[in-house]
């Protein structure tokens, strides 16, 4: 492969695998410790959730606009940094019999604030560093190290919980940060985006442009609508899948423990074949096929449970396991390919607080569906907004893209004709970091 000696990708490669292992660690040990240590309930447990990803929806578009305005290597350098000494403070203060509920609120605040800056300036550095002829295998190979850690992570975390307690055991998630920090120092590539001199643009300003490039390419248009809408759908069948499982299916936690694991090794087998399932049916084919059977994944779980019970919960979410990862790491690819690299941060920080205010909605919606009409019936609706959301492709250029162009990120036309940033020549590019 490309990148297999690409040196500098790979240690963003290394940093970026040791602290996807270290965040299932805290997702795991923050609640523990809120609820085993410090007596806290669900509330308390709900507001940490909360604090994870409230920071995408309210400061990603801010968090583009600074990476479009400084070296993202300095600011994925510093966020990490910023996490690793957050995160350091809880053994501390544990050890000094010190913890308290508002130092882990505002532990869980800050690292998702920081974690924000850092996913919009790396979605939006990547494409520079390995180019955009090499954007599919860097984001798939980045995909499966995300694939593992969902794997064995929790598990892993949990054994660590069980041994060292919870706030030790953040310590490790701590050191994950510091090894990405150092991964990043050792860089040799540098950040450096070209600007036109005197130009100085209010930050409203560039905003606004980063929203009229998004909006105005009909290659972006089409990606964000169709990326939001199934995310929005996703989001109310997971949150319906394991209530169905336990309240239906009568599932054991040890069975649908099973599946969802299932679920995570089917992930990492799709992400693996996402290249080449893309050259055999197209891209633009790729992502309609592969939001279609999505969100018919989440429709037939009752015919599946219906007909095997645990053995048709496996199937289903084996299903769902394998063509999310090709969904995302196309969309992805593309996004980056087509957005200039100078507005890639405005770009990726628009379509991020979308993505997560849909993935939001699309829980709560899931839940008051499934209270509302019933379990069957509210994943019918799921499935039903997730394949909406695929088949929007088919009004637009993106159903006709038939490979990742190479070239130069960013050579596209945002205004040129709907087909020009798939065309094959060498300056064009579509990239979109969602």
């Amino acid at each position: 492969m490309a990148l297999g000696r690409h040196s500098d990708f790979n240690r963003l490669w290394f940093g970026q695998t040791a602290s996807n292992f270290g965040d299932k660690i805290s997702l795991l040990a923050l609640p523990t410790l809120a609820v085993v240590v410090l007596d806290g309930g669900a509330m308390e447990v709900g507001v940490l959730g909360a604090l994870r990803f409230l920071p995408f929806l309210l400061l990603a578009p801010f968090a583009g606009l600074v990476a479009d305005r400084f070296s993202r290597r300095t600011i994925m350098i510093a966020a990490d940094l910023g996490r690793f000494l957050a995160l350091a403070t809880l053994p501390l203060a544990f050890a000094l019999d010190s913890v308290t509920l508002v130092h882990l609120f505002i532990v869980a605040g800050a690292t998702g604030c920081l974690t924000t800056f850092f996913e919009v300036s790396y979605q939006s550095w990547l494409p520079q560093l390995i180019g955009t002829e090499n954007l599919i295998e860097g984001n798939t190979k980045l995909q499966i190290s995300r694939s593992v850690a969902e794997a064995v992570g929790a598990g892993a975390g949990g054994a660590l919980i069980q041994v060292l307690g919870a706030a030790r055991a953040i310590t490790a998630d701590a050191v994950t940060f510091l090894i990405s920090f150092v991964a990043l120092l050792f860089i040799r590539q540098r950040d450096v985006r070209e600007r036109a001199e005197g130009q100085k643009a209010s930050a409203k300003t560039e905003l606004k442009e980063g929203l009229r490039t998004l909006f105005g390419n009909p290659v972006l248009r089409g990606l964000f609508t169709a990326n939001v809408v199934v995310n929005l759908g996703a989001a109310m069948g997971d949150a319906l899948l394991i209530v169905y499982a336990y309240k239906v299916l009568d599932l054991s936690p040890g069975q649908v423990g099973a599946a969802f694991a299932v679920m995570s090794v089917f992930v990492i087998v799709g992400a693996v074949l996402s290249e080449t399932v893309a050259k055999n049916l197209s891209v633009g084919r790729l992502l309609v096929i592969t939001a279609v059977v999505l969100g018919a994944g989440y429709i037939v779980v009752p015919a599946g449970g219906a007909i095997g019970g645990f053995v048709g919960l496996i199937v289903v979410q084996a299903i769902i396991g394998f063509v999310s990862p090709m969904f995302d790491i196309h969309v992805l690819s593309l996004v980056q390919g087509v957005t200039p690299n100078e507005q890639m941060g405005r770009v990726s920080g628009s379509a991020l607080s979308a993505v997560y205010g849909a993935l939001s909605l699309g829980y709560f919606l899931g839940g008051a569906l499934g209270e509302g009409i019933g379990l069957t019936a509210a994943l019918a609706a799921a499935g039903a907004v997730t394949i909406i959301g695929g088949l929007t492709l088919l009004g637009g250029p993106v159903a006709k893209i038939k490979e990742m162009p190479g070239g130069e990120p960013g050579a596209a036309d945002a205004d040129g004709p709907a087909s020009e940033p798939v065309a094959t020549e060498a300056g064009e590019a579509p990239k979109v970091g969602i």
